[in-house]
């Protein structure tokens, strides 16, 4: 009796005691998810790198104190034997990268190098408790942490796949101050710490292994440790995982078409990344000092250039390093290092296959928002340019350059057109393109000289051209022309351009303060293979709504463009075929597609040459690469959309809706006009109405924020 007495009791104890622990993580959850919460919701909203990094961190450090109550719970379950694994599809990327965001929380700024040396070849999903493996990998982390005040701390995964499952090893070492064989034999038992004074110096509950040593036997795997005393140690385990997609956890766009110049040197880092771009199958070159990038790139053309970021802040401003073209890959510790560049990508530590794969697939950071930087500017009043061009991307470009500064804008699709537009209107400067159907820009300028006024003879005009070579811009200064911009235009030759050649009275230079918007913007594009949105994005000066807008008409007129110059081939229209694909190769160097770029510069040339044969010979090559990028744009296919049940016009709705749009339009908001457009789209608007909606829509694509206000103006008016 008195035994079972004792029992009832022990049971009720322990029944109370869990009823505690439940109410107290409870209690403790209910704020931390709070915090969670507001911190997810100011992340779609903050745009500051820097302060979404904070942001960022605070999710992390709540997730990991989460895990630290976790562990609590899992300890007294522990105790009962109630342990549980619950098996689901994970993928590998998703839970390393979570695993080392809290490590270098955790880590902070201690002289200790994190290192995460993971194989890109594991299969991307698996079937596991990845919250289970996470609370592990963690934990041992912590105890590196805890151990290690300087030196190396490194999470490795690799694996070994058959048919249906993958042997995954997960293990974390460190070259801490290590233990004694003593310790070894005591280290995974409850509250166990290498001394009585453990907790107090290095912190923790002294539970973290023995509930990481529980975790993975239940997961069927055996948890091993090696250490030596003032060497370090090292903790891993092995679990068998089906392999639910055995596609590569990390595949990158044409790896063998990259070339690495390597100058890392922090030996640790540089031996991860060296041995991450061999299997990736990225052919790379290690670099002892930074001159001998010269040497090496005479023997193939480097893409890229990896730098630990103090050496790119001595190296960044190098013009004989910019003269080779290569795009800067600078690995920071923090957002906060990130300094604009419009030729560099920013990567965050640690040097991994998931940071290094956006930076090859375009989506790595380009930029950064927030920092207020000053900046020479000018604005211009009473003027009105012209731009003669053939090409609707090039018009669009051209456009979306000259209207921040104020100018009226006219635009023509053919010499003649621009003549006769000449002959109508005083402009103040033209714009006109070189290679045009029909009269080009050099014949289109004689016959401008040609009148006999004033204003015909002297009215600045400017060649536009992709033709920089040897010789050109002597013709079209013996032309008549004033000036030259090569394409893509560079926004300060654009800026000086204009000083030159307008009146001067119309001309306002002033110094303003200015936010790089340059966010990590390639993200919003991501999944390009054959585009680099970096190099897209540099020339349009960082404007990703122009860019969107271009990529979108370059994605619509493709095909055709694909079509008329295959037609011209098989003709004896020469000249005409040579002019199409020299449209191609400026407007696809324009938006990032820089391979189909230099296939058409090949058949340009070419085409000069009137070499037909070679033309016949080269033009599959192109056709490859057109339908390349094809396959890149198909998502921004326009897609048909469901029918809308319109609604009854709400007059005082679409009043503030206009208001909004007006006051969006004239802060260049691309994104807000364009949603607040959308919005208004529900309404059954009659037959006027219509048709200025219809016009807004029009305005809104072609970035014409004036246009846009106008429209709005147009139909307050009307309501």
């Amino acid at each position: 009796m008195f035994n079972r007495g004792k029992g009832k009791k022990s049971e009720f104890v322990q029944d109370n005691r869990r009823f505690y622990m439940a109410n107290m993580s409870h209690e403790i959850r209910t704020p931390m998810n709070a915090i969670m919460g507001i911190a997810n919701m100011l992340l779609g909203q903050v745009k500051d790198p820097e302060e979404r990094e904070y942001l960022s961190d605070m999710q992390t450090a709540t997730r990991n104190l989460l895990m630290t109550i976790n562990s609590i719970l899992d300890y007294e379950s522990m105790l009962d034997g109630n342990i549980s694994i619950n098996s689901a599809p994970f993928e590998i990327s998703e839970l390393i990268n979570d695993v080392t965001s809290i490590a270098r929380i955790n880590i902070g700024e201690k002289n200790v190098h994190f290192l995460v040396d993971a194989d890109p070849g594991l299969p991307s999903i698996l079937k596991g408790d990845a919250t289970r493996i996470k609370q592990v990998l963690v934990h041992l982390l912590s105890n590196a942490d805890k151990f290690t005040r300087e030196g190396v701390i490194k999470l490795s995964v690799t694996g070994k796949a058959d048919e249906d499952t993958c042997k995954v090893t997960f293990q974390v070492s460190d070259t801490g101050k290590g233990m004694s064989e003593d310790i070894i034999k005591r280290i995974f038992l409850p509250y166990e710490q290498e001394n009585a004074s453990a907790s107090r110096d290095e912190g923790g509950l002294g539970i973290g292994l023995t509930i990481g040593k529980a975790l993975v036997e239940r997961m069927d795997g055996r948890i091993n440790v090696e250490s030596e005393e003032g060497v370090g140690t090292t903790f891993s385990f092995t679990l068998s995982l089906p392999i639910i997609c055995a596609t590569e956890a990390c595949t990158i766009n044409a790896p063998e078409e990259k070339y690495v110049a390597l100058f890392i040197p922090e030996k640790e880092d540089q031996a991860v990344a060296a041995r991450l771009l061999k299997k990736l199958g990225v052919p790379y070159v290690i670099l002892s000092n930074i001159g001998e990038i010269f040497v090496e790139s005479g023997k193939k053309k480097f893409t890229h250039l990896f730098l630990e970021h103090s050496k790119f802040m001595q190296v960044k401003d190098v013009s004989e390093l910019r003269d080779l073209g290569i795009t800067f890959v600078d690995f920071v510790d923090s957002t906060k290092e990130v300094v604009y560049d419009r030729n560099t990508v920013y990567a965050k530590k640690p040097i991994w296959y998931k940071n290094v794969a956006d930076v090859f697939n375009g989506e790595g950071i380009t930029g950064e928002t927030g920092k207020v930087e000053t900046k020479e500017t000018i604005t211009i009043t009473g003027a009105r340019a012209l731009i003669v061009d053939d090409n609707d991307i090039n018009l669009k470009v051209s456009q979306g350059l000259l209207k921040p500064y104020g100018l009226a804008i006219d635009t023509a699709g053919s010499a003649a057109e621009g003549i006769r537009l000449i002959n109508k209107t005083k402009y103040d400067i033209i714009f006109m393109d070189h290679m045009m159907p029909g009269m080009d820009g050099v014949e289109a300028t004689k016959a401008i000289r040609g009148y006999d006024d004033a204003y015909h003879r002297s009215v600045p005009i400017i060649a536009l051209s992709a033709n920089t070579i040897e010789g050109v811009e002597a013709l079209f200064k013996s032309a008549g022309m004033n000036d030259f911009l090569p394409k893509p235009v560079e926004t300060a030759l654009l800026e000086a351009c204009l000083k030159k050649w307008l009146p001067p009275e119309k001309v306002t230079v002033t110094t303003v303060e200015f936010t790089q918007e340059l966010e990590a913007t390639g993200r919003k594009f991501g999944g390009f293979k054959h585009i680099d949105v970096t190099t897209g994005l540099g020339y349009t000066n960082g404007n990703a709504e122009m860019y969107t807008s271009l990529i979108k008409d370059f994605s619509a007129t493709i095909q055709e463009k694909k079509d008329t110059i295959n037609k011209l081939s098989e003709g004896e229209d020469i000249g005409r075929f040579t002019i199409e694909v020299h449209a191609l190769k400026s407007t696809s160097k324009m938006l990032g597609a820089l391979s189909l770029s230099e296939k058409a510069l090949e058949l340009e040339r070419l085409g000069h040459k009137r070499n037909l044969e070679a033309i016949h010979d080269k033009l599959p090559s192109l056709n490859e690469e057109i339908d390349k990028v094809i396959l890149d744009l198909q998502p921004l296919g326009k897609k048909e959309d469901a029918p809308v049940k319109k609604k009854p016009v709400d007059r005082d709705a679409v009043r503030q809706s206009l208001r909004s749009l007006y006051y969006a339009a004239d802060d260049f908001d691309y994104d807000g006009a364009k949603e607040i457009i959308t919005g208004l789209g529900v309404y059954n608007f009659d037959d006027s109405l219509e048709k200025v909606y219809d016009k807004m829509q029009t305005t809104i694509e072609d970035i014409d924020y004036e246009g846009t206000r106008l429209a709005a103006a147009e139909m307050l008016a009307m309501l």
